[in-house]
């Protein structure tokens, strides 16, 4: 009996071999250019947002639409990416601060519910990137301007106050907010609020802003609602000694 053997030219077998290489390659490739495109993109909507915070009469119809234009490429380029839903809510905040003013723009564009479209971004985001207390804080923002007192409300207050302890933004945020809405919050929430104030005290002590200065905390409205929290559950806390001298 004969037996006939089939050789793999050499050739042959390395192309075999580099054809899986180089389409891992063209791949990686492919989503490096999508991701630098949703750079570019959101690198303009934040600086329609930068120009806008300048003074909003910048920015006319058509720049605003084009702004959304660029958010929306942005998120389909890369859209597993938490700081762009980051950028889309602060887009949003923005446009429900001008429709909450009234702002002519607003009925031009016909853009509504804005504050509802910010805290679904904030919403998505987090749910790609839980840990990132700068968009629990975002997150808060939304639900206070929609009045929404609720157990969402509360665990957001207690994922940004405990995931950036030392962000003065988010604790002096969280304190000045909590405050003002101290009556409709439930007790889990204005514990937060008083950890808030503490820590927002403690970074003013270490080194003074004027942006976050602690002691206008000391003058907000329900302060003294917070002392009575304090006083009634016998916390001993750091925060208390204000209340003393207040």
């Amino acid at each position: 009996m004969t037996v006939v053997r089939h050789f793999v030219s050499m050739p042959a077998l390395r192309a075999v071999l580099y054809v899986p290489a180089i389409l891992g390659l063209l791949i990686l490739a492919n989503i490096a250019l999508r991701w630098s495109l949703a750079d570019v993109y959101s690198t303009q909507v934040s600086h329609h947002l930068d120009t806008v915070k300048k003074d909003s009469s910048n920015k006319n119809a058509k720049q605003w639409r084009l702004a959304r234009q660029h958010l929306e490429r942005t998120l389909e380029l890369r859209p597993a990416y938490a700081r762009y839903f980051e950028l889309g809510e602060a887009f949003h905040q923005k446009l429900d601060s001008l429709e909450f003013r009234k702002e002519p723009l607003i009925q031009e564009l016909a853009w509504h519910d804005n504050a509802l479209e910010a805290l679904n971004y904030a919403r998505r985001g987090l749910g790609l990137t839980p840990s990132w207390p700068y968009l629990w804080n975002r997150l808060l923002i939304s639900k206070f301007l929609l009045k929404q007192f609720d157990n969402e409300l509360t665990g957001g207050m207690g994922r940004a106050v405990h995931l950036g302890p030392w962000v003065q933004p988010i604790q002096y945020s969280v304190a000045i907010l909590g405050l003002g809405n101290w009556l409709n919050l439930q007790d889990a929430a204005r514990l937060h609020i008083l950890h808030a104030m503490e820590q927002t005290l403690a970074m003013d002590q270490i080194s003074h802003s004027k942006v976050y200065d602690a002691t206008k905390i000391f003058s907000r409205s329900n302060f003294s609602q917070a002392c009575e929290m304090l006083a009634k559950g016998m916390i001993d806390r750091p925060l208390y000694s204000h209340c003393i001298l207040k």
